[in-house]
Formats: C-alpha cells, sequence, structure tokens
C-alpha cells in the first residue's frame, strides 16, 4: 500500500473519530512534542479542599501495595505522588502495545535520567477476565498470544484469582506450538519464565498480587541498561482494592458517595442519571452492575447486582439468597471480607470525590467526562455546590492512551512491539527516547487511530457509518513516522 493510501485511510479513521467522539478531536490537533506534552500532564499543586482527601488516598494505596507486595517491601507513597493518576491499565502483565504507552505517555519527561524520581503509581482494574482483548489469555510475543491460562478460565476474575505458576513453555509444548519460535526465542521464553518464577510471591495466594510484583520487576526491562538505574518506580495497585480502602473511611461519614448507596430517593436519580455510561449500568440489556460486584459462590467469577428496594440482589435468580442489605455495616462487612468488589463507575466517583486528576485512555476520557457531568449536576440539584464546584473543576483530559510507542524494523518492515519483543531485544536504547520524546502528541495518536477506533466502534459510531477495513498500526507507523 503507497504511503498516500496509507495516510488517506488514517484520516479517514481519524475523521470519524473525531466526528463521533467529539471529546477526542482537540488531542489530534496537539502539535507538542511528547515530551513536552507529558511534562504538562501533572499537576503542580492541589486544590486545598483536596489536601486531606488525597492524604486518604495515599494510605490507601500504601496498604493496597505492601499487601500486593509482601511486608519486606519498601513503598513510600505521599500525597503528591497521587494528586494525578494513571488509570486506564488492565491488571495483567506487560504486554499490549496500547497500554504499554499509557505508562510511556504519562512519564515521558522523566524516564532519561531526570530529577523526579517519585513512583509510578497505576490504578489498574482487576475485574477483567484472562479472555480479554489485551491479554488473551497470556501475552503475545513474535505476534503469537503464549498462554498461561486455559480456555476454561478465560471467565474468570483476575481480581478473584488463586496464585499460580507461570507456565506458558510448558504450555506451547503441550499445545504443539513450541517449535514455532526460533532457538533463540525458545531460550527468551525459557528465560522469561524463569524470571518471573523466580520473583518472591512467598507473601500472597492471589493473583493479582503476582502481577504487582511482576510488573514492578519487569517495567526496566523495557529500557535498555544504562537507563534503568534513573527509571521511576512502576507500581500498579489495584482498582477495587484502593477504592475498598478508601470506602471503608468515606461510607461512615456524609458525603455524596454514602448518600449514593444508603439514601434511597438519592440513590434513584444516581441509577437514572448513570443509566447507558458504558461502565455504569443498563439493567434492560443486562450490563453492567449497580455500585458492587459480587463473588460468584465457589468460582473466580462475577456477579451483577441489581438494586431491589434496600437491597442489592444478584440478576441471577438462582442466587436472590445472596442479597447485600444496603446499610453502611453490611456493604463494610462484605467489603473487608472481599464478597463483593466496586465496579469501575463507583472507583471513578470515589477518585473524582477525592479530587485527583485522572490520567486517561480515549475510553475513559469520554466516560470519566460524563461521571463527572452527572455528579455536579446531581449535586447542584440536591444543594451541594461547594460539592459540585470541586468536582467540576478537576481536569479530566490527561489523555495518555491510545497509541504504540515501541516499533522496530524486521526485514525492512515496520512491526509494533509488544513487551516481550521489547524485553526479548535487551530494552529501547536512550537514542531510541530521545527521538519518541522530540515526535508531536497527534503524530503518536494518529498511528495508534485504529485501535482507538475499534475501542469506540460498537458504542459510540453508526453501526451503517463504521468503515470496514481499518489501517493497522504497522503500516501507519511506517507512514507517519518517518523516523523509524
Amino acid at each position: 500500500m503507497s504511503e498516500r493510501r496509507t495516510r488517506a485511510d488514517v484520516e479517514a479513521v481519524v475523521g470519524q473519530i473525531r466526528r463521533y467522539v467529539p471529546p477526542m478531536a482537540p488531542y489530534f490537533e496537539i502539535d507538542a512534542p511528547l515530551g513536552e506534552y507529558a511534562a504538562g500532564l501533572h499537576a503542580t499543586g492541589a486544590d486545598p479542599a483536596h489536601a486531606e482527601r488525597h492524604e486518604l488516598l495515599a494510605r490507601a494505596v500504601r496498604t493496597v501495595l505492601r499487601q500486593a507486595l509482601g511486608p519486606a517491601a519498601r513503598v513510600r507513597i505521599e500525597a503528591a505522588d497521587v494528586t494525578a493518576m494513571n488509570i486506564v491499565d488492565h491488571h495483567q502483565l506487560l504486554n499490549h502495545p496500547l497500554l504499554l504507552g499509557t505508562n510511556i505517555i504519562a512519564n515521558a519527561d522523566r524516564l532519561l535520567g531526570g530529577d523526579d524520581r517519585r513512583p509510578i503509581i497505576t490504578f489498574s482494574c482487576s475485574n477483567v477476565a484472562p479472555g480479554n482483548s489485551y491479554m488473551r489469555g497470556g501475552f503475545r510475543f513474535r505476534e503469537e498470544t503464549v498462554p498461561y491460562f486455559t480456555a476454561k478460565q478465560h471467565r474468570d476474575a483476575i481480581y478473584y484469582t488463586g496464585s499460580r505458576r507461570f507456565d506458558f513453555v510448558e504450555r506451547l509444548r503441550a499445545i504443539k506450538r513450541w517449535d514455532r519460535y526460533s532457538p533463540c526465542d525458545q531460550q527468551f521464553l525459557t528465560e522469561y519464565q524463569l524470571f518471573l518464577n523466580g520473583l518472591d510471591y512467598s507473601h500472597t495466594g492471589r493473583h493479582r498480587d503476582q502481577l504487582t510484583v511482576a510488573l514492578r520487576s519487569t517495567w526496566p526491562l523495557l529500557f535498555a541498561e544504562p537507563l534503568r538505574a534513573t527509571l521511576p518506580e512502576l507500581l500498579y495497585a489495584t482498582a477495587e482494592d484502593v477504592t475498598r480502602e478508601c470506602l471503608l473511611e468515606l461510607l461512615p461519614r456524609a458525603n455524596f458517595l454514602s448518600a449514593a448507596l444508603f439514601d434511597a430517593d438519592f440513590r434513584r436519580e444516581v441509577l437514572a442519571a448513570f443509566r447507558g455510561v458504558v461502565i455504569a449500568w443498563d439493567e434492560a440489556a443486562g450490563k453492567g452492575t449497580h455500585f458492587f460486584w459480587r463473588k460468584y459462590p465457589g468460582r473466580p467469577e462475577l456477579l451483577r447486582m441489581f438494586v431491589d428496594g434496600s437491597s442489592l440482589v444478584p440478576a441471577d435468580p438462582r442466587f436472590s439468597d445472596l442479597s447485600v442489605p444496603l446499610e453502611p455495616g453490611a456493604i463494610a462487612d462484605h467489603l473487608e471480607r472481599e464478597e463483593i468488589i466496586p465496579s469501575v463507575a463507583l472507583c471513578m466517583s470515589v477518585l473524582l470525590h477525592l479530587g485527583v486528576r485522572p490520567l486517561v485512555g480515549p475510553g475513559s476520557l469520554v466516560y470519566i467526562g460524563q461521571l463527572q457531568r452527572g455528579w455536579t449536576e446531581l449535586l447542584r440539584r440536591h444543594g451541594d455546590p461547594v460539592e459540585a464546584e470541586l468536582i467540576g473543576r478537576i481536569d479530566t483530559g490527561g489523555l495518555i492512551a491510545g497509541t504504540p510507542m515501541f516499533f522496530d524494523r524486521v526485514r525492512g518492515t515496520v512491526r509494533t512491539l509488544h513487551a516481550a519483543d521489547v524485553f526479548s531485544l535487551g530494552g529501547m536504547p536512550p537514542e531510541y527516547l530521545r527521538t519518541v520524546l522530540r515526535v508531536p502528541f497527534r503524530d503518536l495518536l494518529s498511528v495508534g487511530s485504529s485501535g482507538v477506533y475499534e475501542l469506540f466502534a460498537n458504542s459510540y459510531i453508526p453501526p451503517g457509518e463504521q468503515l470496514t477495513e481499518r489501517i493497522g498500526f504497522d503500516e501507519a507507523a511506517a507512514a507517519i513516522h518517518q523516523w523509524l
């Protein structure tokens, strides 16, 4: 395909995103280089009214990370570390190009040995299943999936999955795919498995904690050896766990979150206000859950819950006996026992209450904006203009996702790299990062536009208008990133 045709195809995809998802449009106009764009993402100060709330969040993050990383881990998280947070990641090994890009974009200005050594805190969702499109039961290497979950486990929730051995080498042998890899790639996979299994998981029986340990340890491997000593540390804190810790402090107090759960009249308005928001609920369509997911009895799966009178009741009538009264004591008890976990809508609402600047992906750019406007309107209508103003002032426009960042040339062809591909190359050298820091943000985003389009297609772009052919990352990068 010619460069002109490729650029035309990219422009067609971008044009529909701009038309049907207006919040995304301004980002395709940003000429600033990535390094300059990244430097403006992190707030230099906090609204005084939010300062105490940031302290609460920092305590919650410390608690969750100490649980995940073990008692010997040195975890020093201060309020300044959580005033802005990357919240767009699924909880999994470093893997997919679009998810890799988030931590790079959000912190691009401090990856080359700057003075800012504060940790990178990533708020990641663990209510996802191993079969999700970013993970596919494992991770990608050399353009194929390397599994460590079975097909039967693809619907399990990572949150409730127990600790496990990484056994992808044995699985590749068992499914007769090991010989597809060269001896060099086989050696890499063998060493990578040994590395993952050699990390200290002795303190935990939960896979979500194993992943946090692995993420902390593999993050430096994305970069060549000379860069690793000065990198900020990458710490993934599961959104559901952090939100649980915050709720246990917030729900006994008077605030709009406790009112949404325990005040029947306000609760009805909240349910109506957010019906149809992608991460919230649509009872008629059987989508989402009201505030919390419920643990499926005997399985690492989730049950959706809907309000019925003064209780949350499983939507599946077989489990109606597992209802949870909408009372502070009952909710706290179920949270502490991890029988319920907060939904994404509730997690994001807690962050808005705490005054955190969310660093967002394309999807969360839209739905957090909807949550922000919804809560602002509800609070104004219910006579709380101060809180409405606080939420309305939060900058929810810190886009850090939507594009791959790592590429290589293989036999003259540009290839988009997953994390394991980068690891196998020994990490990306300083010269590569310096070049990326100079690339205009709109060019970076245009290369990833097909992935953004796929995210939006089902929810925002009319079926009759959807493009049937969309340019891939490799072709777009070859045409737009002339420096590759």
